[in-house]
């Protein structure tokens, strides 16, 4: 620590309770999670402890408490990194203390065994309980049958709730002896990642910090990366944000560990930074010799500094620190906001839907590849997004959102009726926050009567794509359903609901609501939201592979492509 500070480089101080030792494990093997299918894990990989264990609990309580009493007061220290990635192996655990813990949720978030019974439903299939003891966790049952839906949404909560105690009773014991530098943990902005809900963790840290690791398989994965930039600055409120973990070339738990190519990692880095980011930083400086991580890739590579990796970092060094000045100012706000809810997420996750097409962060992705293709920027609300919230935003998008409270449509209603022009997509407010369909048509309010679609019936397509009839393509979902004043732009041109309601808008005064009642191919997709934009006035900026981003007075450019290209 004394030779850091010496050498003028800060310390972010982790707290080292993301993976306990060998010792903990075989002297306290009740610690250990219970997977799905009841079978217990072992030691030998990482976060190898149950969230609920109060062992795990005990002992890294003592270690941040010796770590922050010796080390709150050296100078090299600026923050703390509570542990490491929580949930990301263990996430979910069923064992008798995780059982116990989520009964003592349960009975935080309901009033009486009457209402948790009402709220899932549970008269079906003999489920119904007469003692908080009955319940179990939504653990692997029968053959071919699945735990209660209101049940696993309601684990997934108090699981993302669980481990939040965790990380409080961390940063809660680093705040008795340092109340001056921030506290943080690392989130994991990747779309397949849906372990805790990030929004609400977002209000608990001193500043929002996160990983994110490119699908390198995917060539588009720039698209990815500022998808999930974004997000994170929607996580922070439209504030700065730090990008704690990324890879400098290639990581090594994919099926195929692609490295980057020359001049990839600047970009990355760079459209973190233009999306709010306050530096750049890695996993890891040299390159492990040996362990599960010795092919990721490092700041210093195993061939060391005459390299291309650490040529290309000390590039992008020198960059940032040419222009300081960019830290002073948070991303300037999109005229787009997209509705992104973690609870979806989970939701969507369980079996026994109309389709198992249906893939939330794929919907989610493919709408924002969209207004990223058009050059529109895009910022990230959640479900909990107030009036005062939305009204910022001239346009909001609203992809499967899946589960709506009273308060939450109430909301969108009200944004939609007030001049702001609000796009539904399918499958969305079909239930309330229990899982609990809503009667006398799919959609609820916000569908059937504030923007007049009537929806009987759900037909997942038969085809791999259907014609509509203004011409565009669609895929994996059709519905029957009629007008109920709203004006129908167009219909299933084919399929089991021919002549249904395929997209429709209505004009509510100052605003429009529309639906769109299918998954849109990408083209498709990009008409539709470029019609709403322009007669909206909302301008492009880049398109054709070519990224602008605004942050302050400073102006972005980061061009993906291999050729010469023509942008607005």
């Amino acid at each position: 620590m004394g030779m850091l500070h010496e050498g003028g480089i800060s310390v972010d101080m982790a707290t080292a309770t993301a993976s306990p030792p060998a010792w903990l494990s075989h002297a306290h093997p009740e610690m250990l999670p219970i997977d799905f299918d009841g079978v217990q894990r072992s030691f030998g990989g990482r976060q190898a402890y149950c969230s609920a264990s109060p062992v795990y609990r005990k002992k890294a309580a003592a270690l941040v408490e010796k770590l922050a009493e010796r080390y709150a007061n050296h100078p090299a220290v600026v923050m703390w990194h509570v542990n490491n990635e929580y949930g990301c192996h263990n996430p979910l655990c069923y064992c008798d203390v995780s059982r116990s813990a989520f009964i003592d949720y349960l009975k935080t978030r309901y009033a009486s065994l009457d209402e948790l019974n009402a709220s899932w439903g549970t008269d079906f299939w003999s489920q119904r309980y007469y003692n908080w003891e009955e319940i179990q966790v939504p653990k692997s049952t029968t053959d071919g049958t699945h735990p209660n839906p209101g049940c696993q949404l309601d684990f997934r909560r108090f699981s993302s709730n669980n481990i939040l105690e965790l990380y409080k009773m961390e940063r809660d014991i680093i705040k008795k002896y340092d109340q001056v530098n921030p506290v943080t943990t690392n989130f994991m902005s990747m779309k397949f990642t849906a372990v805790v809900d990030y929004f609400e963790w977002a209000k608990e840290v001193d500043f929002v910090s996160t990983d994110h690791y490119l699908a390198q398989h995917d060539l588009l994965n720039h698209i990815d990366l500022a998808q999930m930039a974004d997000l994170t600055r929607g996580f922070a409120k439209g504030q700065q944000w730090l990008l704690m973990e990324h890879s400098s070339s290639a990581v090594n738990w994919q099926p195929k560990n692609f490295a980057k190519v020359e001049g990839q990692e600047k970009r990355n880095s760079m459209s973190f930074v233009a999306r709010g980011s306050q530096g750049v930083m890695y996993f890891q400086w040299r390159q492990s010799q040996a362990g599960s991580e010795r092919f990721h890739s490092s700041m210093v590579p195993h061939a060391g500094e005459d390299t291309r990796v650490y040529r290309e970092i000390t590039e992008l060094g020198q960059l940032l620190k040419s222009h300081p000045e960019i830290s002073e100012h948070p991303t300037n706000p999109a005229k787009v906001a997209m509705v992104y809810d973690y609870e979806q997420f989970w939701a969507l996750m369980q079996q026994n839907l109309p389709t198992d097409g249906i893939n939330y962060p794929d919907t989610v992705a493919a709408w924002y590849r969209a207004m990223w293709e058009l050059g529109i920027q895009v910022d990230f609300v959640s479900a909990d997004a107030t009036k005062a919230e939305l009204a910022n935003y001239p346009l909001v998008l609203m992809p499967m959102v899946h589960m709506l409270s009273e308060a939450q449509e109430e909301t969108f209603t009200s944004y939609a009726q007030e001049g702001g022009t609000l796009v539904v997509g399918y499958f969305s407010n079909i239930a309330d926050r229990t899982l609990r369909v809503k009667l006398g048509g799919y959609g609820g309010k916000l569908v059937k009567d504030v923007i007049g679609v009537y929806v009987e019936e759900f037909y997942p397509l038969r085809e791999s794509s259907i014609k509509l009839s203004n011409g565009m393509s669609a895929t994996l979902w059709s519905e029957l359903s009629r007008a109920n004043g709203a004006e129908v732009v167009a219909t299933f041109e084919g399929g089991d609901a021919k002549g249904s309601v395929a997209i429709a808008k209505r004009n509510l005064g100052s605003s429009t609501a529309y639906y769109q009642a299918t998954e849109l191919e990408l083209e498709s997709q990009k008409k539709f939201f470029a019609e709403i934009a322009k007669g909206l006035g909302i301008e492009s900026a880049g398109g054709n592979g070519v990224e602008i981003i605004h942050r302050g007075p400073h102006r972005f450019e980061i061009d993906h492509n291999k050729g010469t290209v023509s942008v607005s």
